[in-house]
């Protein structure tokens, strides 16, 4: 708003003049009374607007740079009308140095045509010593013949208060600015160095200063920097021990619990005694301090920048303590969870050992019931062993007398072809002839018979013999043989499949120390199991010839295909023992679980699970080796056995 008028009795005067050129002497008298009086009517009413609207005037001639102010003009900056020169060199000694030059060049701009109006705020010096912010206003009134501005007037306005408003408002924006940034990273990170490190870095930018640090102690007293932020690179290894007075420092104090022990912290900095007295009397614990540094120069800290920084500090205590029950919560999870993890562990070990008891409860009922079952067996064949050998022995002697008695028989015919008719008869009727040819045939038989019978009773004698249950130097092949013996039953022809033919390819093997009873127990579960797949396959597939192969061979232990986690000789053997069918094959998933206790795929009328199991615990628990398998479906299975030729607990003892 621009406010114009008569500022002098001149100006009034002028104005008179002008307006009564053509009036008559006589009547001109009169109108200047009455102007006189409306101008002084005029100027005390613009003198009293004037004040209440707290406005200055002036009026500058350009050409002589002369300006004149109003009395109010410098009442607003405290002065007496006499104490301020009307020129311009008064005025700019009164602006601010930070401001004149953008003073000089608004003027500028305007005086030559580049900008329309001229208004420009601006800081002049009172009587106070304060600085009070100016609106200052103008426009130019006259001009020369040429165009060039002559005379120039205006207006001045205090709005210091207005300024101090909105520096207030802009410094409380800052500040929540300030505050919502450390609070948003508080709730959005659970990371203390994350808070921290936003907390200096916010306060630097808030403040402007060179450098904003975060101080830390330690229980002991000692402490180090533990975040900065530096506008230009600064050393800040010694700033606790700094003598700069533009230094802001605030304590972090965190909350102590009534059962926690307050830690004594002594701050050596003759500067920072009042804080530390005023520490002393806290209850709460100094976590560490947030200092703003600026290390230019003597700087007056407003109370706002205290109070903010306070504030903060406030915050950043309340994150660390969050950060600290964040911190103990998950230490309590996680102590919680580790106990529950070996609460569980130690059940599931219950479980384990409960199941294994089960099954070993299992493998030695089966292992007693086989025990006993062999001791029958022994029974048996030593009940039986007696009997056969006689039958055996005197078929020998029968087919030989029979042999006598048909030669004697076919002499009486060749010498006595007539006998008597009682005799004719009873040849007639028994076909002597016949009987003579199969007679012998049925004695051969019964030899052929009675020798299987010899057979196999020996091959139950020498199986149940070997189960003395203590390890000794047994000869695998006579094993595997009395096994197959055993199981010829189930081999030969059958009416509803074929016969299953046992290729044996045997090495040399020498004696190995071993439990030869046990041993026999892993052939049959494995032979039996073969057996049983290939019957499986037969009921479904005919085109194939069924068989069994069983190869043995002696190897050296760097060939082995085991791994040995014992110290062996290095020319130290190994017997290597592979039985494998042609039988329908067994499925991967099912593969992985054939050695587990009580797994079958059997019926429960022929099998338990427990075959592989217990073979497997006597190839690798009692004889230190081995037991492998390798099978592909539709094509069949082979089982490896490997172990040492000479036990390793014998070796040991023998180094």
């Amino acid at each position: 708003m621009y406010i114009e008028g008569p500022a002098t009795n001149e100006w009034e005067l002028q104005l008179s003049s002008q307006s009564t050129q053509n009036i008559p002497k006589q009547e001109q008298l009169q109108t200047d009374q009455v102007l006189l009086e409306k101008c002084q009517c005029l100027q005390a009413d613009w003198q009293e607007a004037l004040a209440t609207s707290r406005l200055g005037l002036w009026n500058w001639n350009l050409v002589s740079d002369k300006i004149y102010y109003t009395p109010h003009w410098k009442h607003i900056l405290g002065y007496e009308a006499e104490e301020i020169e009307n020129n311009h060199t008064s005025f700019k000694r009164l602006v601010h140095p930070q401001d004149l030059s953008k003073l000089c060049e608004v003027v500028n701009d305007y005086l030559q045509g580049r900008t329309p109006v001229y208004e420009v705020e601006f800081r002049m010096l009172s009587k106070s010593g304060e600085w009070k912010w100016i609106l200052d206003r103008g426009k130019v009134l006259q001009w020369d013949e040429s165009g060039k501005p002559v005379q120039m007037v205006g207006t001045h306005q205090d709005i210091t208060k207005e300024k101090r408003l909105e520096e207030a408002l802009q410094q409380q924006q800052k500040r929540e600015q300030l505050l919502n940034a450390v609070r948003k990273r508080i709730h959005s990170s659970s990371g203390v160095e994350l808070i921290l490190q936003t907390a200096v870095e916010e306060v630097q930018r808030f403040l402007q200063t060179e450098q904003t640090v975060i101080y830390r102690f330690g229980p002991d007293g000692s402490g180090m920097v533990v975040f900065e932020s530096v506008k230009e690179p600064y050393p800040v290894d010694s700033f606790i021990e700094s003598q700069n007075k533009a230094s802001l420092v605030v304590p972090i104090l965190l909350k102590v619990q009534e059962d926690e022990n307050k830690p004594s912290v002594s701050i050596q900095n003759p500067q920072l005694a009042l804080l530390n007295s005023c520490l002393g009397e806290s209850q709460n614990d100094l976590w560490g301090l947030l200092i703003a540094y600026d290390c230019c120069g003597l700087r007056q800290w407003q109370e706002w920048e205290i109070e903010t920084v306070k504030q903060l500090s406030v915050e950043i205590a309340i994150a660390l303590k969050q950060c600290q029950l964040f911190e103990q919560i998950q230490t309590e999870i996680a102590s919680r969870l580790f106990i529950e993890a070996q609460e569980k562990k130690k059940s599931e070990q219950l479980e384990n050992t409960q199941q294994e008891l089960k099954n070993t409860r299992k493998q030695l009922l089966q292992n007693n019931k086989m025990a006993n079952l062999g001791q029958v067996v022994a029974q048996v064949t030593n009940e039986i062993y007696h009997p056969t050998h006689f039958i055996h022995a005197t078929l020998y002697s029968a087919s030989d007398y029979a042999e006598e008695l048909i030669r004697l028989l076919e002499l009486y015919q060749h010498y006595y072809p007539n006998p008597v008719p009682v005799i004719t008869s009873q040849l007639q009727r028994l076909d002597l002839d016949f009987i003579k040819t199969d007679f012998l045939k049925l004695l051969w038989s019964m030899r052929a018979g009675s020798e299987r019978m010899k057979e196999i009773v020996f091959a139950l004698q020498s199986f149940s013999n070997c189960g003395d249950g203590q390890m000794r130097k047994a000869n695998l092949h006579e094993g595997l043989g009395h096994v197959l013996r055993i199981l010829q039953h189930r081999l030969k022809e059958l009416p509803d499949r074929p016969r299953i033919e046992v290729i044996k390819e045997f090495g040399d093997l020498p004696l190995v120390e071993s439990y030869p009873d046990e041993l026999n127990q892993v052939f049959i579960n494995i032979l039996t199991n073969a057996i049983d797949a290939i019957e499986e396959r037969l009921k479904y597939d005919d085109s194939f010839t069924p068989k069994i192969w069983v190869y043995t061979e002696v190897i050296q232990s760097h060939l082995s295909l085991v791994r040995s986690y014992e110290q062996q000789p290095l020319k130290q053997h190994k017997v290597v023992i592979r039985i494998s069918d042609n039988g329908k094959g067994i499925l991967p998933h099912i593969q992985r679980h054939i050695f587990e206790p009580l797994f079958t795929t059997k019926p429960k009328s022929k099998g338990k699970g427990l075959g592989l199991s217990i073979s497997q615990q006597i190839i690798v628990e009692r004889h230190q080796g081995k037991l492998q398998c390798y099978s592909q479906l539709g094509k069949g299975t082979e089982f490896v056995i490997e172990m040492n030729i000479k036990a390793l607990h014998r070796y040991h003892q023998t180094r």
